[in-house]
């Protein structure tokens, strides 16, 4: 302990910084793979439904997902901006994918497709953005 103390170059050694929860992102395969398995069992239930599910329904599932990831893993509220880019892109996918795929598979699996994919391309987009921008 006293070599401790009379030696300088231990006394000045910096603390390892410690990192903050906040700048940990959301966690990119867990986020992506539990979004789109979410997405399938809505589309599961949806399809052994007697009617067609209303649109709570089919929004409920993985943004409620998404929302207990992001509260969970603490990612900071200012990188959460990534939600919008991922929603203009999942709408954008959905609304296209779904009618190309109309014509490939036809019309009763170009929606059950184009659900899943809308949302996993969310999650992706979601995720990668909740990595910008750091605090320092």
């Amino acid at each position: 302990m006293a070599d401790v103390l009379n030696d300088p170059d231990a006394r000045d050694e910096p603390a390892p910084p410690e990192s903050d929860p906040r700048d940990e992102p959301a966690p990119f395969g867990t986020v992506v793979a539990l979004t789109a398995a979410s997405a399938v069992a809505v589309m599961v239930l949806a399809a052994l439904l007697s009617h067609p599910p209303n649109l709570k329904f089919l929004l409920f599932g993985p943004i409620v997902l998404v929302v207990f990831e992001v509260a969970v893993h603490e990612v900071w509220w200012k990188r959460w901006w990534g939600a919008i880019p991922g929603a203009v892109i999942g709408l954008a996918a959905y609304f296209e994918g779904r009618a190309a795929l109309a014509d490939i598979v036809g019309d009763g699996w170009a929606h059950p497709l184009a659900y899943v994919t809308a949302w996993a391309l969310f999650a992706v987009v979601f995720a990668w953005c909740s990595r910008y921008p750091r605090r320092f």
